[in-house]
This record gives C-alpha cells, sequence and structure tokens, in this order.
C-alpha cells in the first residue's frame, strides 16, 4: 500500500507507526524522568547521585535513543528520516558511554579520560550531522547566506562569551599536567558551546527546516540543557567544586524530559494546521544576534573593568549605552514600521473586501435574530428596487409576499440556532410584476463574531438558471421539433398508469403509429417539409385525442399514444380508426397537398404486464398492421408474437441462405403474341431451402424488403442473370439480340447504389446494355419522383430498358409517366384475367395498350392462362405476353428447348438484319411508332 500523504514535518496525517508503544514508552520515560529529577532535587546530600547514575541516566538514555529511532521510521519526509536517524545513532552512542560509566562506578572508580569518552566524543559528529541536516533543507527555503551570516554573528557574539567566561577561565585553572586530560576536558567545553551556537542558527529559522517548530524547540531546550549542564560540569571539575546531585545534575538530568517530548511530538504526526509563533517568541529567536552583540559589548565592559578610571573604559561603557539604546530605538522603530504595514494592509484588505461587496451581484445582509436589517450590499438595489440605505432598519421579512415570508422565516430561524456551519440553500421570489425573480440564499450564524454580530445572508438571483434547467427539463422530456412528449418520458407515463390501472382495476392502452411511406416524402421534398410533415402530423394527433391522453414521438417518423382509464377496447379502437381516416386526409405543406398515411398498432394491458411488454405489444401490432398494407390500424393478437418469431427466423434464414448461396433463378419466356416467337425471358428467384424445398418468392419477398436484406438479394439476381443470360445466348442458335428483365425492388432503387450495381452486373458478364430490361413497380416508382427521375436517366445512360411492372394498379401520374423515360408497360395479370368478361373487362386493358401507344411504348401482358386472352391482347395492340399458357419458369436449358425458342431461330434466319428491334426485342414494323424522351 503507497504511503498517506505528507503533511508539514513529514509525518503522514493516517496513525503513525507505532503509536501505541511509542506512546506509552515516551509517557513513562517522561514520568520517569521527571521522577529522578525531582530526587536527585529533595536528596541535596548527594547519596542519590549513585542511584541516579545506576538506574536514571542510562535508561533515560537509551529510551531517547528508542523514541528517536521509532521516528525515523514513522516519517516519510527523507530529510527528516534523516535527522532522526542521526539522533537515534548519537543518542544510543551516548547510552553505551552511560553504560560504560556506570559499570565504572558499580566498581566504585571514577576513571577520566575513560573508554566511555570515546562514545562521548563520537556522540558530537552524528548530532553536528543532524543539524547540517536540517541546515541543508532549510536552505531551500533560506540562502545559504543568510544562514551562514547569522551564524557567524552567533559565534563571534556568543563566541567571545564562551571564550572569556567558560573556555579561558577553565583553561587557566586547569593545572593538570595530563595532556590527554587538558585537551579532552576543554574539548568537551569547546564542543558544548559550538553545538549551542548551532542549534541557536537552527532556532533562528525554525519555520524553514523540515522539523516543525515545536519539535525544533523542543530539542534545542534538551541539547542545550545537556551542554549547559556539561560545561558547568567541567568547569566544577577542573576548578574542584563539583559536589555529585547538585543543581547541574537535576539541570543535566532534565534535557531527557525535553528530548523524549520533542520525539513524542515527532511521532504523534503533524496537526492539520499548524499554530503560527507567539509574537513574543518570534521576537525573542530573531532578536538573537542583537543579543549576540550585547553579549559582546558585555565583554568588552567586562574585559576593561580592571581600569575603570580609564577614558577607555568610560567610552566603552558610554558606547555600550548608546549601542543599547540605538538597538533598542531600531526595535521601536521597527514595531512602530511592522504596526504600520499591518494598518496598511488591513485597509487594504478592508478597501478590496468594499470594492467586491460593492460589484458583486449577489445581495449581501446582515441581520439580527429576529430579522431586522443592519447592513445591505448595493446590489440589493437592482434586486429588491430599494436603496440600500433605506433596508437598514427594516425586517428582512417584510420584502416577501406571503408564499414565501414562512419558509424564509423558517430559514432565518434555522441559520440562528446554528453555529460553524451555513445552511441552506433556500429558495424564493422576490420582487413584484416585472421585477420579480427567484433568489437563492444561504446564511451564517456570526453572532460570535464582533465584526458581524449577526446573521450574515447571501441572496443571489438565480432566476436565468432556473429558466435554463426548466429549458433542459423540458429538453429532456419533450421532442424539441413536436413539443410532444419524448421515448423517456413517454415511457415514464405508460409506468405510473400501468401502477395506477392495478390499483382501480381499470386497462391502459399504447398505440404505436408509423408514417407510411415517409422516407420518400423527406426524400423528395427535402428535410425541412419532412419536419414541417412531422410537425403537422402531430397536431393531427393531438386533435384526434382526448385531452388525458399522451401523445408522444419517439423518433424518426414514430409516434406513441398513451390512453388511460379504459373500460372498453371499442373505445380505443374507434379512437384509432378516427386517426387513421384522419391520415388519409392530405396535408398541406407550404400550400400544397401532400399524401401520407399511418399504420396504427394498438396494445391492450393485461393483468401482469410491465412497461416493456405493453410497449413491445404495440410495436408488433403496427407491424403488422403495415404487413396488412398500411394506412390502418391493427389490435395485438398474442398469436402475432409467433409470427414475429417466425419472420426473425425468416429473417436468419434469409442472411444464411445468401452467404451459403440457396437461392436460384429461374426463367419465365416473353413471347411475341402474333408469330409465337421467343423475345425475352424474365428472370425469377427461387430458394432452395434446405428443410422446406423449394421455397416461392411470396413467402419471403416481402421480410426480405422490410428487412433491408432485398438490397443484397437484388444485387445477386441482377449479377446471375446477366451473367448466366449471356454464357446461354452463345449456345443456342439466333441467341443474339435476347432480352432479359430482371424485378428491383422499391428499397433497392431508394437506398440502394442500383446505377453502379447495373453497370457492374454488365460489365461482370459482357451482356449488352440494350438487352437488359429492368423492372420496376408502378407504386415504387411513383415516391421520391424527382430523385427517381434523375436515377432513370442515369440508368438510360448506361442503355438499358426500362419498364413499368403491374401497370394499372397504382396511382400513376400522366405528367410524370410522359417524363420518365420508360421503354416497356406491362399489363397487370388482374386486368388480363378479366378480359374474358361480358361487361367492361377488356376495357382496362384496353386504356393500358392505348396509353402505351400514346407515350410510344410496347406493351407486355403477364399472367396470360387462355388462348382467348391472346386473341383479345392482339385486337387491343398488346405485342408481347407471359403467362402460364406458354410456359411456366424453368431453367435456361429448359427454355431452350421449347418451341418458341426454335420459332425464334426460324424467323431469326429468315431476316438480314437484327439491329432495327424494339424495346421488348421485336423487329421495328411500321405500327410501332418511334417516341421521343421528356
Amino acid at each position: 500500500m503507497p504511503p498517506g500523504p505528507e503533511t508539514s514535518g513529514g509525518t503522514s496525517q493516517r496513525e503513525p507507526f507505532g503509536a501505541h508503544w511509542t506512546g506509552a514508552l515516551a509517557v513513562g520515560l517522561l514520568f520517569y524522568a521527571l521522577l529522578a529529577v525531582l530526587a536527585l532535587y529533595v536528596d541535596s546530600s548527594g547519596r542519590f547521585f549513585e542511584i541516579f547514575n545506576l538506574y536514571s541516566d542510562s535508561p533515560l538514555s537509551i529510551g531517547s535513543a528508542i523514541l528517536a529511532a521509532a521516528a525515523a521510521v514513522q516519517t516519510h519526509d527523507p530529510a527528516v528520516r534523516r535527522t532522526w536517524q542521526y539522533l537515534a545513532a548519537a543518542l544510543a552512542i551516548y547510552s553505551v558511554g552511560n553504560l560504560l560509566n556506570s559499570t565504572y562506578w558499580l566498581f566504585g572508580v571514577d576513571p577520566f579520560p575513560s573508554v566511555g569518552d570515546v562514545f562521548f566524543m563520537g556522540f558530537y559528529p552524528l548530532l553536528f550531522a543532524a543539524v547540517l541536516t536540517v541546515m541543508r533543507a532549510a536552505a531551500v527555503r533560506v540562502p545559504w547566506g543568510r544562514l551562514a551570516l547569522d551564524a557567524t554573528i552567533l559565534m563571534l557574539g556568543f563566541g567571545a562569551f564562551f571564550w572569556f567566561f567558560v573556555i579561558a577561565p577553565t583553561a587557566a585553572a586547569d593545572r593538570d599536567p595530563d595532556v590527554l586530560k587538558y585537551v579532552l576536558s576543554q574539548g568537551y567545553i569547546a564542543l558544548n558551546c559550538l553545538m549551542l551556537l548551532a542549534f541557536g542558527v537552527l532556532l533562528m529559522h525554525a519555520g524553514a527546516g523540515p522539523l516543525r517548530r515545536r519539535t525544533l524547540v523542543l530539542l534545542t531546550i534538551g541539547f542545550s540543557a545537556m551542554f549547559l549542564a556539561d560545561i558547568v560540569w567541567a568547569m566544577s571539575k577542573v576548578s574542584g567544586s563539583y559536589l555529585p546531585g547538585g543543581v547541574s545534575d537535576v539541570f543535566y538530568l532534565s534535557c531527557y524530559v525535553w528530548l523524549i517530548a520533542g520525539a513524542r511530538d515527532q511521532l504523534r504526526g503533524a496537526p492539520a494546521l499548524q499554530p503560527a509563533p507567539s509574537q513574543f517568541g518570534s521576537a525573542l529567536v530573531q532578536g538573537l544576534p542583537y543579543v549576540a552583540m550585547l553579549v559582546s559589548f558585555l565583554v568588552l565592559v567586562y574585559v576593561e573593568t580592571g581600569t575603570a578610571t580609564s577614558p577607555t573604559t568610560a567610552m566603552t561603557v558610554i558606547i555600550f549605552v548608546l549601542t543599547l539604546l540605538v538597538m533598542v530605538r531600531q526595535g521601536v522603530l521597527s514595531r512602530d514600521d511592522a504596526l504600520l504595514r499591518e494598518r496598511r494592509a488591513a485597509g487594504i484588505v478592508e478597501a478590496r473586501y468594499a470594492s467586491l461587496i460593492r460589484h458583486a451581484s449577489d445581495v449581501i445582509m446582515i441581520a439580527d435574530v429576529d430579522g431586522r436589517l443592519r447592513f445591505a450590499s448595493p446590489a440589493a438595489e437592482r434586486t429588491f428596487g430599494t436603496n440600500p440605505d433605506h433596508l437598514v432598519g427594516r425586517n428582512l421579512l417584510d420584502l416577501w409576499g406571503e408564499t414565501d415570508r414562512e419558509r424564509l422565516a423558517a430559514f432565518l430561524a434555522e441559520v440562528a440556532a446554528t453555529r460553524g456551519r451555513t445552511v441552506g440553500p433556500v429558495e424564493v421570489v422576490a420582487g413584484t410584476g416585472n421585477r420579480r425573480c427567484t433568489l437563492e440564499s444561504v446564511g451564517s450564524n456570526l453572532l460570535d463574531d464582533p465584526a458581524i454580530a449577526g446573521l450574515a445572508l447571501n441572496f443571489r438571483d438565480v432566476s436565468e438558471r432556473k429558466a435554463l434547467e426548466e429549458q433542459l427539463r423540458q429538453l429532456a422530456f419533450h421532442d424539441p421539433l413536436t413539443l410532444l412528449a419524448n421515448r423517456s418520458l413517454f415511457r415514464n407515463r405508460v409506468q405510473h398508469a400501468l401502477a395506477l390501472a392495478q390499483r382501480s382495476g381499470q386497462r391502459v392502452s399504447v398505440m404505436f403509429l408509423d408514417l407510411d411511406n415517409f422516407k420518400n416524402v423527406n426524400d423528395s421534398l427535402g428535410h425541412d417539409a419532412g419536419d414541417r410533415l412531422l410537425q403537422a402530423a402531430a397536431q393531427r394527433l393531438v386533435k384526434s385525442t382526448r385531452p388525458s391522453d399522451t401523445v408522444a414521438r419517439l423518433g424518426g417518423d414514430e409516434f406513441a399514444i398513451l390512453l388511460e382509464g379504459v373500460s372498453r377496447e371499442g373505445d380505443v379502437e374507434r379512437i384509432a380508426a378516427a386517426i387513421a381516416s384522419s391520415f388519409g386526409e392530405p396535408l398541406l405543406l407550404d400550400g400544397s397537398e401532400a399524401n401520407i398515411a399511418a399504420s396504427i398498432g394498438v396494445a391492450f394491458s393485461q393483468p401482469g404486464d410491465d412497461t416493456e411488454q405493453l410497449l413491445r405489444n404495440a410495436d408488433i401490432a403496427m407491424y403488422n398492421a403495415k404487413a396488412a398494407g398500411k394506412g390502418r390500424f391493427v389490435v395485438f393478437q398474442p398469436r402475432m408474437q409467433e409470427q414475429l418469431r417466425e419472420r426473425l427466423r425468416l429473417e436468419e434464414d434469409i442472411s444464411r441462405a445468401l452467404a451459403r448461396q440457396e437461392f436460384f433463378i429461374e426463367f419465365q419466356p416473353v413471347v411475341d403474341l402474333k408469330n409465337r416467337e421467343l423475345l425475352g425471358i424474365e428472370a425469377l428467384v427461387r430458394w432452395n431451402h434446405p428443410e422446406q424445398g423449394l421455397v416461392m418468392p411470396g413467402a419471403f419477398i416481402a421480410t426480405a424488403e422490410e428487412s433491408g436484406q432485398i438490397i443484397e438479394l437484388g444485387r445477386w439476381v441482377l449479377m446471375e442473370a446477366c451473367r448466366q443470360v449471356r454464357a446461354w445466348r452463345s449456345t443456342i442458335v439466333a441467341g443474339d439480340g435476347l432480352r432479359v428483365a430482371v424485378n428491383i425492388s422499391g428499397r433497392h432503387l431508394q437506398h440502394g447504389d442500383l446505377v453502379a450495381d447495373v453497370r457492374q452486373a454488365l460489365e461482370a458478364s459482357g451482356l449488352e446494355p440494350g438487352n437488359l430490361v429492368i423492372e420496376l413497380t408502378e407504386s415504387t416508382i411513383m415516391h421520391n419522383t424527382e430523385v427517381n427521375l434523375e436515377r432513370f436517366r442515369e440508368l438510360k445512360a448506361l442503355g438499358v430498358k426500362l419498364a413499368i411492372d403491374d401497370f394499372g394498379m397504382g396511382y400513376s401520374s400522366l405528367s410524370y409517366l410522359h417524363r420518365y423515360p420508360i421503354d416497356i408497360l406491362k399489363i397487370d395479370r388482374a386486368f388480363v384475367s378479366r378480359l374474358t368478361e361480358q361487361d367492361d373487362g377488356p376495357e382496362l386493358a384496353r386504356a393500358v395498350v392505348m396509353l402505351g401507344e400514346t407515350l410510344g411504348l410496347e406493351t407486355v401482358a403477364e399472367g396470360i392462362e387462355h388462348e382467348d386472352q391472346v386473341m383479345k391482347l392482339v385486337e387491343l395492340g398488346c405485342v408481347a405476353g407471359q403467362g402460364f399458357l406458354f410456359a411456366p419458369s424453368a431453367s435456361l436449358d429448359a427454355v431452350a428447348a421449347m418451341p418458341f425458342a426454335q420459332r425464334r431461330a426460324e424467323l431469326r434466319r429468315a431476316q438480314a438484319v437484327y439491329s432495327r428491334l424494339t424495346a421488348t426485342g421485336r423487329f421495328k414494323v411500321g405500327d410501332v411508332r418511334p417516341r421521343s424522351v421528356a
């Protein structure tokens, strides 16, 4: 696990490592040290000193070393860790020296120097390394030059004091001839003085180093007590005045109290907010250089006191006093300058806050607990329309009407009863007439703050934000184009309606509505017209439903209607019938009429139905309405689910059949009705299903059309028919000029790249473009007419023939039909079957033939089953036909063996010119007039 976040001093904010045992050890050592100090102080005779030396000094030094090591382990800051490691090592070596001295005492000897002094001398380099580590870390924030300057000042000032009052007198009094003892005793004194000065430098920059200020102060006091006691001990040893158990020993033993407290402070971890140093403590620490200079003057005065009447002595005293007064004056000036800077900074801050309040858009107020206003910011005039000075003294509650007054009074009471945190927000409406706005208020209880002594209230105008939220809420739950409910809101309404219906015992009905052929209108007239069409359809739906019903746009051209409180299914069916009937009337778009129908699926809730089930049933019913012929409504029946599953299975089977090449093509001959020769063939797709056997197109074409698979299937039929016919023609007599007709679906024309597919089929097969006939149904070409006209012209540019299949069953516009580059009209089998009827049966077929002659088109009859039908067609002027009378669909080899193929061979051998052929492949004769394409 990675370490927790660091805080000042390098400690983690989580529970410190070993906090329990280190805390217990520190508390025990502190108690033990205080007890030992008290015992030494009470035992002024010194008899307790031997017990102290054996049972207090060594355990306390060892305990201090252990705590220092624990502090090094716990911290994560590298500089802090190294500092405590050096301190732990120094105290450990010092403890070894204590143990050795205690051992000497057990044997009643006190050698000097001894082996313990080796460890005592090793204590100083490690301690100095710790001090140097802290200084190097402090140099990141404080320049080395300043550190060196402070160290030099302290060294010269206090160094002079230590030299004249400690080191020199001790050296002069030490008459011991033993050089080693002399050097060692003077070395202890010099090192102690040096370390005191080093800790003084650290103390001056306590806030810049890696250790916390309090920790460094405790360590400085502890080591200073140790060094001072050691200096006193060394001086008393030299002078021979040392007595065991004296004040120096008590002072020495107290050093462990501070060292243990410093280690414990490090182990406790850093507080969330470091306390700032007191002004007195900061002044005392920062005044150390001045104290050092005063001390040097004191030394100078002391040195010159030997000749008090000397002018040098008098001037020295005068300079000392003047320097002292100048330093005092400098301190006073510095204090006054600091106060002036503080007042100036406070004035700047006050001016800044006043400017912020003056230009703030929020209204800031200070009120008493009872609501009486004592201050109002300038923004109050924009919000309340009243000068802020006129608001002071009034009750805040009087600014609001009765509706929001109680809410605001409760808010003030909550703020008054709450201490230490902000209350709110609460929304209230302020102003009257056109100046009404929504305010959001938060408040804080600052009664305990002398500068405020009241309730601080902040009012923010959130009118624009609330309006935007309402707009976003509207967009989130409503369709932006029609302003009807969207899918999310509709599902939510259905869910609540079902829950209410289960409690009330009533039923819920849902309608799904899809605009038939909307995409064709959208593509032909443009998306803007399509949007207006959707808006007009939405208005028509709203007018056709009850006010309590929910009308929604689910997306695209799909709508949904929720009818609640349904008691009889007949009522819902009448509404559905009225909607379907209303869409039978043209919709007005930019002054022109657009004919469009709607397929509606109706579903009624059943006990246990959830939202998903009800919506799914309505969707299934809508697709059944489309499959039944569009422009109608269908009520959901349970069997429809099975039909849907069958349709999905059929879609999967079609996809698999395309991948496995289970489809194949048969060809039905197109015959000249007069001389019975073969003019061409029509390609008809068949499916060799692995389980069901031969499947005719009527069983799968509609599903392929709805799913979009018809594009891939049509592309395959086009490519395969061209390839097979081109290869087959070379194997029969008079195969040149034989036409092949391929049916193209409306989806392939509208959404597939038909022109590219035809071009690829011709290039890949080598079939002549003039021998390919593209057949499209009448209803298909009449949708998206302008786009279709452009595509037909592109097809004609390739050289292919175009035919309208099942002509007479749609609603062709003669103007568009005249503009289309059509070559052939195919008479629907329904007209052919009525030719032999006694009434007006032949008239419909005659009209189609006459229309073809008028436009210069040839006509081909479909579904011929009787000879008398052929006679009627010839009389009407129809030139070609196909049907079971001649032959059903068959393979190309079977077509080649038919008598129509042989008849073609006979007639074509007698003709020398093959180039003048009609669209159906007949020789041009005088009764076929050429046509021009508009």
